[in-house]
């Protein structure tokens, strides 16, 4: 079974946002990715969570 991946710049180009919200939500814990040799990842499951539940406040914990 074959799951797509997202780089950083296509998910923030999927979630109409920018780049740096992206690493952001990623340290913050709040977008989950996979690490394959030195680049992130984000599975397309993760990007459609988001895209449904919205960008969580700075001020919520994860």
């Amino acid at each position: 079974m074959e799951q797509h991946l997202f780089s950083p710049n296509s998910a923030a180009r999927a979630l109409d946002v920018s780049r740096s919200k992206v690493y952001d939500l990623m340290k913050r814990g709040l977008l989950h990715y996979v690490v394959i040799e030195s680049d992130r990842r984000i599975p397309a499951s993760e990007i459609a969570r988001i895209a449904a539940e919205g960008i969580p406040a700075k001020s919520e914990q994860a």
